[in-house]
């Protein structure tokens, strides 16, 4: 539940006092307060997520099943998950795809007495208990992801990943579960479009997605890749990247402009292949950028993008050298291929740890320029 939902709260608590009848509704309205207020706490002071343990690891001998550990969760509701045995969740292998292992607050109404009017028996306990399941599409709140695994084929055997940081087919991939920590500024949303030169950035952008969680108060996550044949909704920053020319049809460059007129940021990225400087694709977002309504200019220093959290005089040296950074009104380009040296450089040729360091503070500050930029443009619609 967003935080906001919270706002429609009455907090209104019993004033106790002599004579006070303790019926029903009383008693309920009396717990159901510090139920609110608990979760309110911790809500709004804590991000919701894992708070130890829950650790999935492969079943040994290795076969379609996982081990989840005990451990505790606060979802985003503000419920606390408490498991307190370790469990065997089974996935189902029978068909190929991504395999979601989520967790979900549940109530147990326990022990059902005869209520006096005699209409129908009541619990006389209600027991604070969870689900685990099994999703093929991204998890919606308020469930949790614990793990994933991308399942390569039928019957296939689940193992641990031999690299957690990149996991292969069918091995547990725990880099998406969210971390209970600190209280959270927003949540920022990030996504490639769906073109294949774009999944050249993919792991860049998760490793995006962990930099802001871990160096910031937002909380980020990645959504994929998503298409421009539909409205794009829920997304705060776009990337797109490539090194050759693309043509967009006139219904996909109106789902952009729209997107853009939410408050979205679109970022191009020019992605270089060996000996090429990726000038054709830089060239097509230029046009695609003037048929939209902007006219991309240097951001020079003092611009949010430079300064929003981690302060720079100049954008830094990109891939091949210094960086060609420009933006206006929610479209940015680039041509130092950050996306690429977010994931450490290009194939055998690493980059240098303070490169790397620079380009993902860069990142950062674009994730959030584009979380602010949403988050006030929502604001001044409500405010009409």
């Amino acid at each position: 539940m967003p935080i906001e939902d919270f706002f429609k709260y009455q907090r209104r608590r019993i004033n106790p006092f002599k004579g006070l009848v303790i019926d029903v509704p009383t008693w309920a309205d009396a717990h159901n307060y510090h139920r609110d207020q608990q979760r309110l706490h911790a809500i709004s002071m804590h991000r919701y997520g894992i708070v130890a343990g829950l650790e999935v690891v492969a079943w040994n001998p290795a076969d379609s099943s996982v081990v989840i550990y005990p451990g505790i969760a606060v979802d985003s509701d503000g419920n606390l998950i408490v498991v307190s045995e370790t469990q065997r969740f089974y996935i189902k292998t029978e068909e190929s795809g991504t395999a979601y292992i989520v967790i979900e607050y549940s109530e147990i109404p326990q022990e059902m007495t005869q209520s006096l009017d005699g209409e129908k028996a009541e619990p006389l306990y209600i027991m604070e208990a969870y689900r685990i399941g099994e999703q093929r599409q991204p998890p919606a709140e308020p469930c949790m992801e614990l793990a994933r695994v991308n399942i390569a084929g039928e019957n296939a055997v689940i193992r641990d990943a031999q690299n957690p940081l990149n996991p292969g087919s069918s091995e547990i991939d725990t880099r998406y579960r969210p971390l209970a920590g600190s209280w959270q500024r927003g949540q920022i949303a990030l996504a490639l479009v769906d073109q294949p030169s774009s999944m050249r950035h993919q792991e860049g952008v998760s490793n995006l997605v962990q930099a802001i969680n871990q160096s910031t108060d937002y909380r980020a996550h990645f959504k994929g890749t998503v298409g421009l044949g539909g409205e794009i909704r829920d997304c705060d920053l776009l990337c797109m990247c490539g090194s050759d020319e693309f043509t967009l049809t006139q219904d996909q460059e109106t789902v952009l402009l729209n997107f853009l007129g939410r408050g979205g940021v679109l970022l191009g990225e020019a992605c270089r292949e060996e000996g090429q400087e990726a000038k054709a694709f830089g060239q097509a977002f230029a046009s695609l950028a003037q048929r939209l309504g902007r006219n991309l200019r240097s951001v020079d220093r003092g611009h949010a993008v430079l300064k929003i959290h981690h302060l720079f005089a100049a954008a830094p040296v990109g891939l091949g050298g210094p960086v060609m950074l420009m933006e206006d009104q929610g479209m940015l380009y680039s041509d130092g291929d950050f996306g690429c040296m977010w994931a450490g450089g290009k194939g055998d040729k690493p980059m240098p740890r303070e490169a790397i360091r620079e380009a993902l503070e860069l990142g950062v500050n674009i994730a959030l320029y584009a979380h602010e930029r949403a988050h006030y443009h929502a604001l001044r619609i409500h405010a009409k």
